[in-house]
């Protein structure tokens, strides 16, 4: 689950930064991408601008609820640990453990 609202947010933000700039600027249309009267003719007499904030808005919404979603979820992931990981535990334990040198058996030797 949290593999598909990382692959839903991934994906909103990718719309939402392709919605943000092909908006017009103050001092541009967005006839400069599709041609001198291309606005009106695609979006209506309104132009884009109505069209285009409202879509905006709708993906902003997605972006921020998969935002709190992933936020919630990150907490209750757990991290799967690895073969490797657990090798890397065990040899770690065994190392810092200082172990006691070992007594010779059998009679001290007499001089």
């Amino acid at each position: 689950m949290y593999s598909f609202v990382l692959f839903l947010h991934v994906i909103f933000c990718l719309i939402l930064l392709a919605l943000v700039l092909i908006q017009r600027s103050k001092s541009g249309d967005i006839g400069a991408s599709f041609g001198a009267g291309a606005s009106t003719t695609m979006f209506g007499a309104a132009g884009s601008t109505s069209f285009l904030v409202k879509l905006t808005t709708i993906f902003a919404m997605l972006f921020f609820v998969t935002s709190l979603a992933l936020g919630a979820m990150s907490v209750h992931v757990t991290k799967t640990q690895t073969a490797t990981d657990v090798m890397l535990t065990a040899a770690q334990q065994s190392s810092s453990q200082p172990q006691s040198p070992k007594l010779p058996q059998g009679p001290l030797p007499t001089s």
